[in-house]
């Protein structure tokens, strides 16, 4: 018992100096204390938890084993996500720490999805581009009329949704390169978006070099949806107004 309560006056020795010293460090509290924070601690986290003061920005830093572990609960959580979507999820950079997206997949134990092999995004030079392609058109969107980033639906996160006047347009924006084209694949993907936003309209950015191969495939009609393939000079060279009224004949 004696043993016991010297445990307990040395952890309150601890917690009142991390009171009073808030972004103290472990030499610190030794240096003052003579107390060693890991034998009554798992670390100085869990001792600043105890003495209910706020975490460091240090503290509050993830370890690489940490965030491999948010990354696994994830996806399996949400089978299907893209690499963009658990890296704005869960503040991880998954090519850093699984090497790409499938091996991620692969420490989680579900099947990578077929459809995202098409995607490109292997390496973070690749990522980068994509996400400033991205930000990119969200900018010129913007231009035209309000944009909400990223909206989350119960098939997965779209890019952003649209809203010029009185029409809503789900986006999604494919940054691909070299012989990659859109194909149904995507187009399917953009589909699935819009009927879980129970929207009519879309719009499916991409470089004019991986526009679909047939002719005449810019203006694609799939039951009652209608989905509109645009480029970013597109977006540049015309105002939207005239590439709906013309081509979408929407507004």
């Amino acid at each position: 018992m004696k043993y016991k309560n010297n445990i307990e006056q040395r952890k309150k020795m601890v917690r009142d100096y991390i009171q009073s010293h808030p972004n103290c460090t472990c030499r610190d509290i030794k240096l003052v204390t003579k107390i060693k924070i890991e034998r009554l601690y798992s670390g100085l986290k869990e001792a600043y938890i105890s003495a209910n003061v706020p975490l460091s920005k240090s503290l509050k830093k993830r370890t690489k084993e940490q965030q491999r572990s948010d990354i696994i609960n994830y996806i399996k959580n949400h089978p299907g996500y893209t690499v963009i979507d658990i890296r704005d999820s869960t503040k991880t950079n998954v090519p850093i720490l699984f090497g790409t997206i499938m091996n991620a997949y692969r420490h989680a134990g579900v099947e990578f999805p077929k459809r995202e092999i098409t995607s490109g995004i292997r390496s973070p030079i690749v990522i980068e581009r994509s996400l400033n392609y991205e930000k990119r058109i969200i900018k010129l969107l913007a231009k035209f009329g309000e944009v909400q980033p990223k909206v989350r639906t119960r098939l997965g996160i779209a890019d952003c949704v649209f809203k010029k006047d009185d029409k809503s347009f789900v986006v999604e924006i494919k940054d691909f390169r070299a012989r990659n084209n859109i194909t149904m694949s995507q187009i399917k993907q953009l589909v699935r978006y819009m009927k879980a936003l129970s929207c009519n309209h879309g719009l499916l950015v991409c470089p004019k070099e991986s526009f679909p191969k047939q002719k005449n495939s810019r203006n694609i009609y799939i039951e009652t949806l209608i989905i509109k393939i645009l480029s970013e000079e597109d977006l540049r060279g015309r105002s939207i107004n005239h590439l709906l009224e013309d081509e979408y004949n929407l507004v």
